[in-house]
């Protein structure tokens, strides 16, 4: 088979591998589908510390299920469109019997320590694999997995309807907190991000955007509600910035959460934390439970219609260089897919 193996920091290209075969509790899945993610690029620029490679890159994908080795539960079978949350958990440590796999300590994640979704066919555990719902296109189905990033991110919040929501950094998982937090119910949602195209989706998609580099974020921010500052907030950028104004932004008694992943260690003002009493919250990919309620959302519909404007371009499997390049190039951009060669037509 065809797939995009990382042989070592920066030096990504398309190999011939053998197809791999499940073993017990596994299965075969032909890739369709794929989506470009913010942690390829940590992997691809040695950002990424726990990475292991030789590695075949990538984790949000969509394709057909075609072997299975073990016990399935219905309605799957060979042939089915599948979505796939793309993590290994031991299933019985501490954290996996809370229901907090993303978190098992014998962790291992596609793309990262084990041979990902940019190829011809992946091997993924049996228990995470789940039916595409048929009313959604193979496009808009690569977003199931960050998707089920954010509904992990609004739920570990502790987020309640009628409250107020600030989100530093409008990047694709920025903007999928603030639309499961307005799904939530949040009373007001506001963006802070420094990309004009990005800015510009997030208002289409009806959110305040603020600029900090075109107006002092801290005295804008607090204009609305009230002057006394967010319930919850967001640092999705993974920027000192970010790390600086997060308390600032936080209303007593509010919330933190840490979302974005930073390249190096930044100041905390850990007075604002105290004299405040914030909660700070750490967020790690997500849990299965919230991948199932990712699929369910995107059944649903509710929010298909601001999902789709997330893709831009779709680049074949062989010009899967080219892909990564406009990643990190191109500023005008939200959502890069990567199609397998039978669907490149």
């Amino acid at each position: 088979m065809k797939a995009a193996l990382l042989a070592q920091v920066e030096e990504l290209g398309i190999v011939d591998l053998p197809v791999p075969a499940p073993g017990h509790g596994e299965a075969l899945v032909r890739v369709k589908m794929a989506g470009v993610c913010g942690t390829d690029l940590h992997v691809y620029h040695g950002h990424h510390r726990t990475a292991r490679l030789p590695v075949v890159l990538g984790h949000e994908f969509a394709g057909e299920l075609v072997e299975i080795n073990g016990e399935c539960r219905a309605p799957l079978h060979a042939g089915s469109d599948v979505l796939v949350q793309p993590y290994y958990a031991c299933g019985s440590c501490g954290p996996c019997v809370q229901g907090r796999d993303n978190v098992c300590s014998r962790l291992s994640i596609l793309g990262v320590h084990r041979n990902g979704c940019f190829a011809e066919y992946v091997v993924v555990p049996l228990r995470k694999v789940y039916p595409k719902p048929a009313n959604i296109s193979l496009q808009l189905s690569t977003l199931a997995e960050p998707l089920a990033v954010a509904v992990h991110d609004v739920r570990m919040s502790g987020l309640q309807v009628g409250q107020t929501a600030f989100v530093i950094g409008g990047g694709p998982i920025g903007v999928l907190i603030a639309l499961v937090a307005r799904l939530s119910g949040a009373a007001k949602v506001v963006i802070s991000e420094v990309n004009p195209y990005r800015i510009r989706l997030a208002q289409e998609m009806g959110f305040t955007v603020i600029n900090p580099r075109e107006t002092d974020i801290i005295r804008e921010a607090l204009l609305e509600p009230g002057g006394c500052g967010y319930d919850v907030v967001y640092e999705v950028s993974g920027t000192r910035q970010g790390a600086e104004i997060m308390t600032q932004l936080a209303k007593i008694a509010g919330t933190i959460v840490i979302v974005g992943v930073p390249t190096e260690k930044y100041p905390i003002d850990t007075g604002g934390i105290l004299a405040k009493e914030l909660r700070i919250v750490g967020v790690r990919i997500h849990a299965q439970l919230n991948f199932m309620d990712s699929l369910a959302i995107l059944e649903s519909g509710v929010l298909n219609a601001d999902l789709a404007k997330f893709i831009d371009k779709v680049f074949c499997l062989e010009a899967i260089e080219d892909a990564f390049r406009y990643s990190i190039e191109d500023q005008e951009h939200f959502k890069v897919l990567v199609s397998m060669p039978e669907l490149r037509h």
